[in-house]
């Protein structure tokens, strides 16, 4: 019987994989305690205030400020799908304990692996624990039905080692430590069946190794070596300190901030930290733009304070509708603190945020500043820069064939352009209105027109002006867009005309 190949083939063109855009409510609280975390252990993931009394203790300040942060309603994880990162800073000097040699197996599928191994009674390999050499042959794998029947059947037959699996990965251990501790990968044996590359332990495969090493000493760090150092790790997008930055700390964990398009959280008590003075680095920081950086101001110098406030940005979920958020007048865990109309005056000119008490009633409500910018058009912008990035990105990287460089092509990304934007929009942060600035592009009126009826309008470039130098790279003509910001009521004049 004929074949329908002979007439008929068919090829499936799969789709590409999508890259992840950033969870905005992932944010850190940065700690020197070690009871939990270390240089070897930087972070830790929480998603309730009962595992971190069970982790640092209750007693902790650790503990303290992530009651603070979950006692906030809503916060990251109730509200808005993130988690806590318990984040390490060393603030001192810290001694390393002595190493093992670790060889660390590429990531395996059960599915792929177990059958193959089913088929084997007779496998081998070679491995060197601190200078020995191991000959394993003989071994029987036929009646293993998962993984961890296979780390059962490795543990047995490997005795300078431990064998355990994570995340599907098989993984062995020295049992010493030190500069001593040595590992190989997997060899293949002079008989039987080599089982390296199927439990991808050899050195072809994706396995790792990391020897033993010598007890050693760690200088201490920087908090700007901190933060650098965990973002490498876990990409959080919010983070304060439980211990107080200096000034010049604030001043250097601004610019951070605002260069990895990550918000700082910072409290600051003292009267002077109020004054339009060259020697308050909240002033510094407000004059230079690094308006990522958020600044609150408390007299009792409490700085659970940002770890509520932290909490209760991040929790918007840019999918909803009318679902994005201001900082003003919100509740947060913390007490609110009394101040004067000058100190208030002050706060706001400065740009500090204040968690202060209204009315006879003395009701606790968040009192936020404009001069540095407001930390819902900074955590919004940011989201949405990212969204913008990572959904044109993946319309170029999911397609099976191309996109082309024409005007079908190029009309691909100016429409996810705007899809991304009309998801902020739905959102709350863009909205239709005037456009009061003098920066504009393409036809005036299609402009205007557009930012009054939709709140933004994108326009890409002329294919037939593009240069060669860019139509030979595979460039796309630039792609612009405005956007006009929802805003939001944070106070109101109210006039009232009475007749006799």
């Amino acid at each position: 019987m004929a074949d329908l190949s002979n007439v008929v083939n068919v090829g499936i063109l799969a789709e590409g994989k999508a890259v992840a855009g950033d969870n905005m409510n992932v944010v850190a609280i940065f700690t020197a305690d070690q009871t939990k975390l270390s240089t070897n252990n930087r972070y830790e993931l929480y998603r309730n205030s009962q595992a971190v009394d069970a982790d640092f203790g209750s007693e902790s300040e650790p503990a303290s400020f992530a009651r603070s942060f979950f006692g906030t309603s809503p916060n990251p994880v109730s509200g808005g799908g993130g988690v806590l990162v318990m984040a390490y800073w060393r603030a001192e000097e810290e001694t390393l304990p002595a190493s093992a040699a670790v060889l660390s197996g590429e990531q395996l599928s059960q599915a792929v692996v177990v059958p193959q191994l089913q088929q084997i009674d007779d496998g081998s390999f070679k491995i060197s624990i601190d200078g020995v050499e191991e000959d394993v042959t003989g071994v029987d794998f036929q009646s293993i039905s998962d993984l961890a029947e296979v780390v059962t059947i490795l543990n047995a037959n490997i005795s300078g080692g431990a064998v355990t699996e994570n995340d599907n990965k098989i993984i062995v251990t020295s049992a010493t430590t030190g500069a001593t501790s040595l590992i190989t990968y997997f060899t293949a044996s002079a008989t039987g069946t080599s089982v390296g590359a199927i439990l991808g332990m050899n050195a072809n495969s994706l396995a790792s190794i990391v020897q033993g090493a010598d007890t050693s000493t760690v200088a201490l760090e920087t908090k700007l070596e901190a933060v650098s150092a965990v973002k490498a790790l876990v990409n959080y997008k919010g983070f304060t300190f439980i211990d107080n930055p200096t000034d010049a700390e604030s001043e250097t964990l601004a610019e951070w901030a605002q260069a990895n398009n990550v918000l700082g959280y910072d409290v600051f008590d003292s009267p002077s930290n109020l004054e339009k003075a060259t020697t308050n680095p909240v002033w510094n920081i407000k004059l230079a733009g690094k308006t990522n950086y958020r600044m609150l101001y408390s007299k009792a110098g409490n700085r659970k304070l940002a770890a509520t406030y932290m909490a209760r940005m991040h929790v918007v979920l840019f999918n909803g509708q009318n679902t994005a958020l201001t900082m003003n007048l919100k509740e947060l865990s913390e007490a609110a603190e009394i101040y004067s109309q000058t100190e208030i005056n002050k706060a706001s000119q400065v740009g500090l945020d204040l968690y202060t008490v209204f009315g006879n009633n003395d009701v606790p409500k968040t009192l936020t500043s404009g001069a540095n910018d407001f930390t819902d058009n900074r955590y919004n912008l940011l989201s949405y820069q990212n969204a913008l990035q990572v959904n044109v990105f993946n319309i170029l990287g999911i397609t099976a064939t191309k996109i082309g460089q024409d005007i079908e092509g190029v009309s691909k990304l100016v429409d996810e352009c705007v899809k991304t934007t009309e998801i902020y929009r739905r959102a709350g942060v863009f909205a239709p209105g005037t456009w009061s600035s003098p920066d504009s592009f393409g036809d005036l009126e299609t402009f205007k027109r557009n930012i009054e009826t939709n709140g933004y309008y994108f326009l890409a470039g002329s294919l037939a002006t593009q240069s060669q130098n860019d139509r030979q790279a595979r460039k796309s003509p630039v792609i612009q867009g405005s956007v006009k910001l929802k805003g939001a009521i944070h106070s109101a004049d109210i006039l009232v005309n009475v007749n006799v």
